[in-house]
This record gives structure tokens, sequence and C-alpha cells, in this order.
């Protein structure tokens, strides 16, 4: 009877705090359940029918609450979620600021409730974020080594100037693929 008050006591702390219990998984809190209730069946005594009732009280509330946070955690991510995130690490690193434009902001809250950020003061990838993180950095690497830049045919007239601006698209492409390459290296590390 002491253990299922001491959990319902440590839900309703996690609930206040806004964290999901740990032991709160929705297996076994209808394990809980049917034991409490199959102990239930063999009491006589109003009394201690009473004190199990409130322990079936709590066990619901648990069970509820963790029904509610099983049903707000998504299994996966998609690939605009990983895009998302990509572009966050690329311009910030593996720590960024929790402040995000309004059009990544649900993307990566998908992404925090994936397990592939962590947020404190500041949002962190976490081990998983960081091997989704690195093989999209990988893919990037990949498709931009195929790929190099190419003379415009459209530009006319002056020959240096399709030159010097070939070169600049070159040196632009070049640099896209060393941040990309530094950033998987930071990541790998």
């Amino acid at each position: 009877m002491g253990r299922s008050r001491q959990i319902a006591a440590e839900v309703a702390a996690a609930l206040a705090k806004g964290e999901p219990h740990p032991e709160a998984t929705v297996a076994d809190w209808k394990k809980l359940v049917a034991d409490i209730q199959k102990r239930a069946r063999h009491l006589s005594d109003p009394g201690a029918r009473t004190l199990l009732q409130h322990e079936l009280d709590a066990a619901y509330v648990g069970l509820r609450a963790a029904e509610k946070v099983a049903a707000h955690q998504p299994t996966f991510v998609t690939s605009t979620n990983l895009f998302a995130l990509k572009e966050m690490v690329l311009k910030h690193g593996t720590e960024f600021p929790r402040r995000v434009d309004a059009v990544d902001a649900p993307h990566l809250k998908r992404c925090v409730a994936a397990g592939l950020v962590e947020v404190n003061g500041t949002a962190k990838l976490t081990a998983a974020g960081r091997e989704h993180v690195a093989d999209e950095l990988i893919k990037d690497i990949a498709r931009e080594s195929k790929w190099s830049p190419k003379p415009n045919p459209f530009l006319s007239g002056d020959p240096d100037h399709q030159k010097k601006i070939l070169a600049r698209d070159v040196a632009d492409h070049d640099a896209k693929v060393a941040h990309l390459e530094a950033t998987l290296a930071k990541l790998t590390r």
C-alpha cells in the first residue's frame, strides 16, 4: 500500500514541475491498477477498502498522466525537422539559443520531443541528435561533392568578368563544403 502512495506523491510532484515521472509508463500504471483491484476484491474491512480506493485513485491519476505523456511524444522526426535542426547546428554549433525563428520553432520542438535536443539554459544536441545531424551532413557533403559550379552560358561580354564570376562561385561552393566538413568533424569528436 505504501509504495503506490509514494509513487502517487512522486507523480504529483513531477506533474507540478511539468516533468514526466521516470517510472510512469502506461504498462506499469495499468499493472499497478490491476494489482490494486485484485487486492480490493479480497478485502472485507471497510477501512482497508477505503485506503485501497485512495491508492486506486492515485494510480488512475498516474495512468492518465502517463497516457498524456505517451500521446504527446512523437516517435519520429521528419526530414523537414532534421533540416531545421541541421541548419541550427550549422549556424550556431552543437549548443544554440532557445529563442529561434518562428518558422523553425515547431520543427525544433518536435526534435526536443523526440529526444534529439535537450533544453536547459540553451538547447544542446543529445547523442542521438548528433548522430542524426551527422548523417544529414554526410548526405549534404556527398551531394555537394558531386556538383561543381560551371560557367554561365547566358553571360555575355567580357571573358575576364565571366572568369571572376566563375571563380567567386567556385570559392563559395568550396567554402560551403569546407563548412559542412568542419561541422561534421566537430560533431564526431
